[in-house]
This record gives structure tokens, C-alpha cells and sequence, in this order.
């Protein structure tokens, strides 16, 4: 079986169109690849992916025999969500959330056996932020995909595929990433998002097609997965039925329910939405939601290491905000933007965690089922997202499914005033139960009901002057909302995702014949962003001091010339892709992959891995990982690989 590298792709399967290149030998080039942020491939083979590989032989067999079909093993993390490469799983010990933790770190670059100095001891939960211990969760080995290599023999590679190319530093290497750069464009990364520079000097953001942004949305906050523990010492929930308050302290701080305090000149109230916390449901009657909208809304509100010790140490004081700032660490209970926070990298142990995610993410999405129990006249559903000054809402008349798409501008104080953009019809009409799925990504508006795509048409795309830096505005600390108006309803699934954000990572292009991290992103204190998050006026302030390129703002530029393409990781972080590769070989465009480096399109996860029972949901060793030292080879007591095990079906799907 063999093995590629990194970030890189690793072969697993003898059935390809070059069966030399999958006989268990590597060339010295693979044995001297990277993965991420410097580190080197795996390159002990296991018991384990010699049985899971037999599980799948026969179906590859059959389904792929005649076909132009190579199968790869993703080994690190440069891909994640999207693709995992060796990684541990645990559910959080407070809210349930499950959590995925890349673990490549623990393998020694060297001698390619485990590393017992780096293994991952803690990791933090995406979902309410608990440090878990997670020394001996299970650990499993990346996803085995498919690669397809005919599409690009006789069409052209499109933007945003999931290829395999040949590293240009080190052609005998296979690298995975995403495709967002095509031949002779000028690209831009800002801000999270990818921007060409048209021939007029003009920016045109490049927007994923709505099925792919779909797919790749990356968790901000599960509402079905709630930390109750933090919630009976007094902490706020991040959803609740809320008012907007007329722009007078006094009148905010009268209405005040929470240690909290109003959020962006709203305040939460006790007489319209009743929670369901053990559901995480909220539901209101038809005679509560008459007159004016009732709300639901999201608050980022995220606890710190400091809080959750706060929680659990000590007695509980008079006050509840008193008792969450005791500590001096603690932040307490406030509202902040969301970042390009990635559960994926936030751990002890290994090369050490990438919590460096002060970078707002402005783009988001909203899912949710809504049932409509009862309805009346001039019944609506409404859904809305807020970023920075711009606020987008959808309104859905229950009676007829009509659905307007508005701009919302709010003026001092309470009022505002709505632009009709667009209309579509929807099948949300009468009573029942849907799915609404709700995003503002890429500058573009989708609305999904029940996973059909509503045409707005070009309406719901709309463009920035991306030759300033749009600044985030007090609306987002919370920035998603849901209201009903004449309606009996419940909501439920309450879900918040976000999507991929590209830090604007760049270094020269001198003959360098490393990786370079260092003083290559956005801002050189992210710290100090982070410490301000909870204020966006601030937060933008220190943000616009860091100056780069010509428009005196954080931005990335990558020119690509004929038969040239940029390749970017999902998890952006933590990916040596385009961005950061050096340039040993010379090349003009250091950040470029020629044509001629392209292998295949990757299109499935075939297996994942293979998910233990048995011995509460541990499964029993069957082997253990060794490590080298100086006296030679010695197994550990760290299992590697366990059983039984059934497939994990869930994740064997298409990649897009």
C-alpha cells in the first residue's frame, strides 16, 4: 500500500492506471514531503489499513473495474471538514456535541512512529467550548477517497473541484486541496472571500455554485447540543425570544433579564416564545404572535476556559454575573463576533493548537425546521442575517408562500425601513412542518425550503466596494434571526453555520526552500484581536491599523499565468497550500500549479473509517501504537487500532 504525503493524498489501493506507483515503496522525494505547518508524512504502515482496505476491495472491484479510478488515504488535516486526515472522535462531556480532533501531530516526522511527547491530551468542544480530555479517545486513520482521473484528459478543470495534482516542489508527491484559481486570472483573498481583478480593474467575487456552498459549511453553534451545566449557574442562552428597545439606557437597562444585559439594543422578554430546553425548541401561540413580529435571535455568546472553571469550582455568589467574573481571566457573559474559530485544530498536546481565530466571519448560514400549528391573516414567517452594515430578510406569507427578499435599513434608534429586492414563491403555505435553510454567503442570498433552492434570481446577489474594508457593526454580535407573525408555531434543530474563511496568508517569492509562517497573516496580534471581539468598533480599529497592499488593507494577490491554478485548503489555518509554499524550484508564480501537475478529480469518500461498539462505544484493542527509541522499537499502550467495528456510513459520500 502505498503512501503519499502531507496535506498531500496517499495511495491505498493497487487498483490504478499506474499500478508502479502503488506497491508499498516510496522514492526518497515522499519520504522528505510536509504536511501541515511543517510537518512530515506518515510513513508506518498498519494493521489497521490492511483490513480496512480488504473490507472495500471487492466493492472496488465491481464498481470501478473499466473505469480511469485511483483510491487515495488523506493522512492530515489541510482539508478539513471536508476531508479529514488521522484524527480522534469524542462527544463533548457537556452538551453531547461530537466532536473531530486532528491528531497527524502525533506521528513523528522521522521515523514515521507515534510520538508519545505529542500526544493529544485536551481538546475544545466547537459547540460550547469545553476543554475534553480526549488522551484516549479512539484515533483513526484519514478518509480513503476515490479519484476520478478522466475528467481533466478531456474537459477543463472547474473552480472549486477537490483535486489531486503532483506538489511542484516535489512533483513524486500527491497534495489534495480545493481549486479556486483558473489560468490567467489575478486573484485577491480578503476578508474570507476570493475576489478576480476583471481587466477594468474591478473586483468580482467568486461565489460558490449553492450546492457546493451547501456541503462545505463549516458548524457554529448547535442549539440541540446545549451545555446545561453552564445554564444552571446563571450563564445566558444564545437563543432567546427578544425585543428591540427604542435607543434609551435607561429604558435597556429597565428592561434588563440577564446578567447578560441588551445586546445591540435588544433584550430578551418572557411573554412570547416558551423554550423547550431539554428540546432546544421554542414555540408560541397564534393570540402571543399578533401585532408586531415576535423574535427569536442569536447571541454569540462563548464561554471561556476561565468561565467553565468558574462554573464548576467554588460556590455559587448572590449574583450570577458576579460569580462568572470572580476570576479576573473570566469574560463572563457577553455577546462577540464569530470567528473563523475550527474546532479541528483546537487541542493540547501535538505541535500545540491554532487558537489564533480573530477573524470575523460575516458569512452565514441559518437552518432550522418551522411548523406552523395555526394561521391567520396576514400570517408570515420571517428569517434574517446581519452583516456588517447590511441586513437581508425574508419574508414568507404563510397563505400564500410568497416570499420577499428585503434590505433592511435601520435608522437611530428602533426604526427601519425595508428595499423589496426580490420575489419567489415557496411551498411553505398553511399548516405543517418544513426545513428552512437561510444563508448569506458570498454575497449572495439562497433560501432552501425542504432542500429546493428558491429562485430569487440576480436580485440576490449584490456587490461591495471591496476597495474598502466593510467594517462589522454592533447588529453583529447577533446576527440571526427568526420571527413569526399570526402564526401558532414551533421551531426547532436550531443550527448556525458559517462559511470557509481564507485568511489573506502570503510570502515573497524567493528561492526559499521551506514553508514560511511567520509574519504572514492578516494581522501580526490576532491575540489582541481576540481580546475585543466582544466590541466591533474596537475590534475594526485595531484591525485596519495592520496595512498591506496597495488599498492600505489586509488582503493577499496571486497572479497566475496560462495553464496555471490556485489551490487553497479548507481549513484555512492550518493548510500549506498555495499560499505558503516555498520556491526551491524558481518558479515565477511560487503559488502556481501547471496543468501538467494535475492527477484527477476527487469525488468520493469510500471509507472514512470503521466505528467501534462494544465496551461503551470503545471497541477493544486489537493492536497498539509503537514508538521508536534509542534502543530501539517498543509498543506503547496506545491502542491504534480497535474492534468491532461497523462502517460509518454517514460519511460515505460525494465530495464537492
Amino acid at each position: 500500500m502505498a503512501k503519499s504525503k502531507d496535506n498531500s493524498a496517499r495511495k491505498s489501493d493497487p487498483r490504478s492506471s499506474d499500478s508502479a506507483k502503488a506497491t508499498g515503496r516510496k522514492s526518497p522525494a515522499e519520504k522528505d514531503g510536509s504536511k501541515e505547518k511543517g510537518k512530515q508524512p506518515i510513513k508506518q504502515d498498519s494493521t489497521r489499513e490492511t483490513m480496512e482496505s480488504i473490507v472495500v476491495a471487492f466493492v472496488l472491484a465491481f464498481l470501478f473495474r473499466g473505469f480511469e479510478a485511483e483510491a487515495f488515504v488523506i493522512p492530515t488535516g489541510s482539508m478539513a471538514p471536508t476531508l479529514y486526515g488521522r484524527h480522534k472522535e469524542a462527544d463533548c462531556e457537556q452538551c453531547g456535541y461530537h466532536i473531530l480532533i486532528g491528531a497527524s501531530d502525533e506521528i513523528n516526522d522521522d521515523t514515521g512512529y507515534f510520538n508519545s511527547g505529542k500526544r493529544i491530551e485536551t481538546a475544545i468542544c466547537p459547540n460550547c467550548r469545553f476543554q475534553n480530555d480526549v488522551r484516549n479517545a479512539p484515533v483513526f486513520k484519514g478518509d480513503r477517497i476515490l479519484v476520478n482521473k478522466f475528467p481533466y484528459e478531456f474537459s477543463e478543470p472547474q473552480r472549486w473541484d477537490v483535486p489531486v495534482f503532483k506538489y511542484p516542489e516535489k512533483p513524486t508527491t500527491n497534495y489534495i486541496k480545493r481549486l479556486v484559481g483558473l489560468p490567467n486570472e489575478t486573484l485577491v483573498i480578503k476578508r474570507g472571500n476570493v475576489f478576480r481583478i476583471e481587466e477594468d480593474r474591478t473586483r468580482t467575487i467568486l461565489r460558490k455554485p449553492p450546492s457546493r456552498q451547501k456541503a462545505i459549511q463549516i458548524p457554529v453553534f448547535d442549539n440541540n447540543f446545549q451545555p446545561f451545566a453552564l445554564h444552571e449557574k446563571g450563564w445566558p442562552k444564545r437563543w432567546a425570544a427578544v425585543e428591540r428597545l427604542p435607543d434609551d439606557a435607561s429604558a435597556a437597562k429597565s428592561k434588563d433579564q440577564l446578567g447578560l444585559g441588551p445586546v445591540a439594543g435588544w433584550t430578551e422578554v418572557a411573554s412570547t416564545w416558551t423554550e423547550d430546553a431539554k428540546s432546544g425548541s421554542f414555540s408560541i401561540e397564534k393570540s402571543q404572535a399578533s401585532g408586531a413580529l415576535k423574535w427569536l435571535r442569536y447571541r454569540h455568546i462563548i464561554p471561556s476556559n476561565d468561565d467553565w472553571d468558574a462554573a464548576s469550582d467554588g460556590p455559587l455568589k448572590p449574583s450570577n454575573r458576579e460569580y462568572f467574573f470572580d476570576d479576573a481571566e473570566a469574560m463572563g457573559p457577553r455577546a462577540q463576533l464569530i470567528t473563523d474559530f475550527c474546532g479541528y485544530n483546537t487541542y493540547t498536546g501535538g505541535n500545540g493548537s491554532t487558537t489564533d481565530d480573530a477573524y470575523w466571519v460575516a458569512d452565514l448560514t441559518l437552518t432550522c425546521d418551522v411548523e406552523i400549528t395555526e394561521a391567520g391573516d396576514q400570517s408570515e414567517v420571517v428569517v434574517e442575517l446581519n452583516e456588517g452594515v447590511h441586513c437581508y430578510r425574508c419574508r414568507i406569507d404563510v397563505s400564500t408562500g410568497n416570499a420577499k427578499l428585503v434590505s433592511v435599513n435601520r435608522f437611530s434608534g428602533s426604526g427601519e425601513s425595508e428595499d423589496v429586492l426580490s420575489e419567489a414563491k415557496t411551498d411553505l403555505v398553511g399548516t405543517g412542518d418544513w426545513e428552512v435553510r437561510y444563508a448569506n454567503v458570498d454575497n449572495r442570498i439562497c433560501l432552501w425550503i425542504d432542500n429546493g433552492l428558491v429562485d430569487f434570481g440576480k436580485a440576490a446577489s449584490y456587490v461591495e466596494d471591496e476597495s474598502q474594508t466593510p467594517s462589522p457593526q454592533d447588529d453583529d454580535l447577533i446576527p440571526v434571526g427568526i420571527a413569526v407573525r399570526n402564526v401558532g408555531a414551533k421551531v426547532s434543530n436550531l443550527l448556525i453555520e458559517r462559511d470557509i474563511y481564507y485568511r489573506a496568508s502570503q510570502i515573497g517569492n524567493d528561492d526559499s526552500d521551506r514553508f514560511t509562517w511567520s509574519g504572514d497573516d492578516e494581522h501580526p496580534e490576532p491575540y489582541s484581536l481576540r481580546r475585543v471581539l466582544h466590541d466591533p468598533a474596537e475590534w475594526y480599529e485595531l484591525y485596519a491599523k495592520r496595512a498591506r497592499g496597495a488599498n492600505n488593507t489586509q488582503e493577499a494577490t496571486f497572479e497566475l499565468g496560462p495553464d496555471e491554478f490556485l489551490m487553497l485548503g479548507d481549513n484555512s489555518p492550518r493548510s500549506q497550500d498555495s499560499r505558503v509554499w516555498p520556491n526551491a524550484r524558481g518558479a515565477e508564480h511560487r503559488h502556481a500549479v501547471p496543468r501538467s501537475a494535475l492527477v484527477g478529480r476527487a469525488f468520493y469518500i469510500y471509507w472514512p473509517h470503521g466505528v467501534p461498539f462494544m465496551n461503551g462505544g470503545e471497541g477493544y484493542a486489537v493492536t497498539y501504537h509503537k514508538e521508536f527509541t534509542g534502543n530501539g522499537v517498543r509498543k506503547t499502550e496506545y491502542p491504534d487500532f480497535r474492534a468491532p467495528f461497523y462502517p460509518n456510513f454517514s460519511r460515505m459520500h460525494r465530495i464537492r
